[in-house]
């Protein structure tokens, strides 16, 4: 062999050459042909089935126009949102309805915290949870 690169040397070429062509052909299997035959029918069947089930091009025409449809119509949705969302934050009723949120969630928050402070007493474990907001929701 060449050190350099993996090749056979001639005489090893030409042996391996001589050894394949003394040796013969192999044989195939015995049900070969009837193996590659029924796959060929299967393959056949399959394709008539599917040539059934098939969409016609004006199906596919009329999909393709309602996914167009649907992605102007997202489209259209995230400019008309780019558009009136600084008008509705700058809304005084927007904001009143924000800050009312904003109340009602700090509330909620108070008072999953006096639940702690009703387990454990007025402790100093229990009044620094009550004060960091310990949320029992998580």
């Amino acid at each position: 062999m060449n050190e350099e690169f993996e090749y056979l040397s001639d005489e090893e070429l030409q042996k391996l050459i001589d050894e394949t062509e003394s040796a013969g052909l192999l044989q195939a299997p015995p049900d070969f042909e009837a193996s590659v035959m029924k796959r060929i029918n299967q393959d056949e069947s399959k394709t008539s089935e599917e040539s059934n089930n098939t969409i016609s091009f004006e199906e596919k025409k009329k999909q393709y126009a309602r996914f167009r449809f649907q992605v102007c119509m997202a489209m259209a949705a995230a400019i008309l949102f780019l558009l009136v969302a600084p008008f509705l934050a700058a809304n005084e009723n927007f904001v009143a309805i924000k800050e009312a949120a904003a109340t009602t969630q700090l509330e909620k928050k108070n008072d999953n915290t006096k639940y702690i402070s009703n387990i454990f007493g007025s402790h100093v474990i229990s009044d620094t949870i009550s004060n960091t907001g310990f949320n029992m929701e998580d």
